[in-house]
């Protein structure tokens, strides 16, 4: 016989009581209570932290975008300017082309200024809808691009492999 005496509805396994007792319900519901507001304390604490940690990163990559975007801003509207003096010079001997190269160089100008006036947050959002009305022109704007860049690129590398200083 055991000198351990165990009331009836109890049972014990390596050391965890359980009890079964109808009238400890309101105990379990406690502790399962206890034990939720502690996992949703360490989640909220965990988050806060997380976000702690990113918000420097997010912060310069904000700013990193923003000066981006300064930089594109001015020269798009530098090429614009170069645009509408291309416009003037050949107006007297092609005007209705000019008169084109103008059109062009003022979207240029609008896409300058559109820049210049929003946020990045406000550029990413309108892009987002943009994608959201016209997917299938949206993939097809960035597909185009990257292939403009691309080339930007291997053009620019091709001229930088074929330039040697001399000694």
């Amino acid at each position: 016989m055991s000198s351990h005496q165990e009331s009836p509805g109890q049972y014990t396994a390596e050391g965890v009581e359980l009890n079964t007792d109808a009238g400890t319900g309101t105990e379990a519901r406690a502790r399962t209570s206890r034990v939720k507001d502690q996992i949703s304390e360490f989640a909220q604490s965990a988050k806060s932290q997380a976000s702690a940690a990113i918000q420097p990163i997010t912060n310069n990559a904000r700013s990193m975008a923003e000066e981006q975007k300064s930089r594109g801003a001015a020269r798009i509207g530098d090429i614009a300017q170069a645009l509408h003096s291309a416009a003037d010079e050949m107006a007297a001997e092609v005007p209705f082309a000019a008169d084109y190269v103008h059109t062009a160089a003022q979207k240029l100008d609008d896409t300058a200024r559109m820049l210049r006036e929003r946020s990045v947050d406000d550029l990413a959002q309108m892009a987002v809808e943009f994608a959201e009305e016209r997917p299938i022109l949206y993939i097809g704007s960035a597909i185009a691009a990257g292939f403009f860049a691309a080339r930007l690129l291997r053009s620019s590398v091709d001229y930088d492999d074929g330039y040697e200083a001399e000694e």
